[in-house]
């Protein structure tokens, strides 16, 4: 099998895929230098470099399930000493019970595993290594899964979006520095993608509908993947109607409008089963009371609407307005100085679902199931990063990663293409604006070189890879030069005199115009 054909994204997921064989095919003997290559940079990273307060908070988690039966492990905030408290849903916590019950390989008398304050919490270098190697382990699942889904692009296996995945050096900066397992998140949404892409290259992606009346186990795969991926981390909940928009017209429905009752059955029993069943054992010893409490971690709204430092979305530019709008009545002397109203969690949900709906309504009613499925998947990420409450910056990453799929480097254009070209536009300035707003997480001088070169790296890697048209390149130019200025001021520029914030401010507010114009042209190619 060919590794690389990387042919417009449009032209096998929407003509041609009646012409690919079935099954998965991944090319092992390509994945295995890259993986060894990526791995021995990340173990570079185990010792040397900063770590954030997630770190303590995972190892709390460890340390939780290990010392405590399940029905405490929603409840423990070790006598209000921690803040540190789990708040993933119940996949997530069993996976930390299965890592805290690993063989320990650590010296006698170490604390990685014990319930402490976090006034007293440093961990030793054994629990440092122990945790950064499970997170390297773990992005085992995010090399699948972009395997999975790059192999049912086309014939033959896509590497350029593989390689911007895979080498994303936001997830370095984010699992193996800051410390989290997006990672792995993202390689189960990369999976499940690609059992759905597949499923439409085997029966024809513009006549979907009318493969036959067999279970297909790829759209069954898929849906418990995604099921698996909402009881590991509710981040992803906002595909949820997507998802089931996609499975009920193209899984459950023929062309013609008929109900497929024997798919509608084994998808609604394998989907609700996946969902519910991690959820029994917390039922069983707390009834519905330990549902509540989990539902209170999962969604603590008295955090408010953004986080400290400002996500580069719609909320920002809001915030941002709301500073203008009370210094502007500070200047003038007003003595009644109001502020903007505040956008309630009610609200934000609200907005969230009406602008999923173009999505929605497009994956329904297009035959194109491969590329509507990917754009709606962009643009539903986009719309949660841009107007859910209390969203963090990494959450981008949701976007940008799925993004990849619908990239085509410039070698394997067939013609130019100016849909294509602007796809790939629309992936660069995603990372662009998404990577620099990522930047301020790692503050520590250490990792300056690092992050500015990873960066510097993926950047010219992306535009010397995607071919953009004229004004794309001059577009490009004019954001780049946007992105050194904010990036001389956040890194290199010292600010006093009450106004240490600016940087940071600045950061936010110029990410979020970028993201918010990526944002609505993510609407564009959907609709189009």
């Amino acid at each position: 099998m060919s590794v690389e054909s990387d042919r417009p994204s449009s032209i096998p997921m929407d003509k041609h895929a009646d012409d690919r064989s079935s099954g998965i095919a991944i090319p092992i003997r390509f994945l295995i230098p890259c993986f060894v290559i990526c791995t021995c940079i990340k173990i570079l990273l185990v010792l040397p470099t900063y770590r954030s307060t997630d770190f303590d908070v995972h190892r709390n988690w460890l340390a939780v399930t290990k010392q405590l039966p399940l029905s405490q492990w929603y409840y423990d905030d070790i006598n209000g000493t921690t803040v540190h408290t789990l708040d993933y849903p119940p996949n997530f916590a069993y996976f930390e019970w299965m890592l805290s019950h690993l063989p320990n390989v650590m010296g006698e008398g170490e604390r990685c595993f014990e319930r402490l304050p976090d006034a007293d919490n440093a961990p030793s270098d054994d629990c440092v290594v122990f945790q950064r190697t499970t997170v390297i382990i773990s992005d085992i699942v995010l090399w699948i899964g972009a395997a999975v889904a790059c192999s049912a692009l086309s014939k033959s296996f896509r590497v350029t979006p593989f390689l911007l995945i895979v080498f994303n050096p936001g997830l370095l900066w984010l699992d193996h520095i800051h410390f989290q397992y997006n990672g792995m998140m993202l390689g189960i949404l990369l999976f499940s993608l690609g059992l759905l892409l597949h499923h439409a290259n085997d029966n024809g992606d513009s006549n979907i509908s009318n493969s036959s009346g067999n279970c297909n186990i790829y759209p069954l795969g898929g849906a418990i993947a995604y099921a698996t991926l909402l009881n590991f981390k509710h981040l992803y909940l906002p595909l949820a109607p997507l998802y089931f928009l996609h499975l009920w017209t193209k899984y459950c429905m023929t062309q013609d409008s008929r109900m497929r009752w024997t798919n509608l059955m084994v998808l609604g029993i394998v989907t609700l089963a996946t969902l519910v069943v991690p959820w029994i054992p917390f039922v069983w010893v707390d009834g519905t009371r330990q549902i509540e409490q989990i539902l209170k971690r999962l969604f603590p709204f008295q955090r408010g609407l953004v986080h400290d430092y400002w996500a580069a979305n719609v909320w920002a530019l809001y915030q941002l307005a709301d500073k203008v709008y009370t210094f502007v009545q500070r200047r003038s002397s007003s003595s009644d100085i109001q502020e903007l109203p505040d956008v309630p969690p009610l609200v934000c949900a609200g907005l969230l679902f009406v602008s999923l709906l173009p999505a929605l309504i497009q994956n329904a009613t297009t035959r194109r199931a491969n590329t509507k499925l990917l754009q709606s998947v962009v643009y539903c990420s986009m719309c949660a990063f841009m107007l859910a409450y209390h969203v963090h910056e990494k959450a981008i990453m949701t976007a940008m990663i799925p993004l990849a799929l619908l990239t085509t480097p410039s070698s394997a254009m067939v013609e130019t293409s100016s849909s294509q070209q602007f796809m790939n536009l629309l992936f660069w300035q995603v990372s662009l604006w998404g990577l620099v707003g990522l930047l301020p997480l790692l503050f520590d001088s250490y990792e300056l070189a690092f992050k500015l070169s990873s960066f510097v790296t993926y950047m010219v890697m992306s535009t010397i890879t995607l071919s953009v048209s004229r004004a794309g390149r001059m577009l490009q130019l004019l954001s780049t030069c946007v992105a050194c200025l904010v990036i001389i001021m956040l890194e290199f520029v010292t600010i006093r005199n009450g106004l240490e914030f600016m940087p940071l401010m600045v950061t936010s507010t110029v990410c979020a115009v970028g993201l918010v114009a990526c944002w609505i042209s993510s609407l564009y190619v959907l609709l189009t």
